[in-house]
């Protein structure tokens, strides 16, 4: 194996994992409303620069430094973008506004942990989603950019 498909390969490995472990913090602390929409294409991008730079196309344009650079852009944008409160953090939000005792934990359902939301607001790396409490037959959404915690009048999931 030469050298360039070494690099090529250690770089694809690396990529996997990056994304591997983007994913899952994202499903794990944020239930999934972080979006990976410019995250995914930075990678892939990623890779045609790096094949082509292993292939001899961009060695006089380009040295290992600039490509690793591409490395620290999507930790970047997660770092940036991701949502301020985590679902537990907003969970505590929700405590803590409301005179509440126990929050239903969705442990087999856990699609019923966030809902869709209509906002006309622009979420730049946030899904239109919301998380979502229920707590004493009383529900409640938590915006995770702003931590504004809204009670609604009618359970979203039936």
């Amino acid at each position: 194996m030469t050298k360039s498909n070494k690099f090529f390969l250690f770089t694809l490995v690396a990529t996997l994992l990056e994304l591997g472990i983007i994913v899952w913090l994202n499903s794990h602390f944020y239930k999934g409303v972080f979006d990976l929409g410019m995250i995914i294409p930075v990678m892939t991008i990623r890779m045609v620069v790096v094949y082509n730079y292993t292939k001899g196309k961009l060695k006089k344009q380009w040295e290992k430094k600039a490509i690793g650079l591409f490395f620290s852009v999507p930790i970047i944008l997660f770092l940036i973008g991701k949502p301020t409160y985590t679902f537990e953090q907003a969970k505590q939000l929700v405590y803590e506004s409301h005179d509440i005792s126990t929050i239903v934990e969705y442990k087999e359902e856990s699609y019923r942990n966030t809902v869709p939301i209509y906002t006309e607001e622009i979420r730049f790396f946030i899904n239109n989603r919301d998380y979502h409490y229920e707590a004493d037959n009383r529900f409640f959404l938590v915006n995770p950019r702003t931590g504004e915690v809204i009670e609604m009048k009618q359970p979203y999931w039936h």
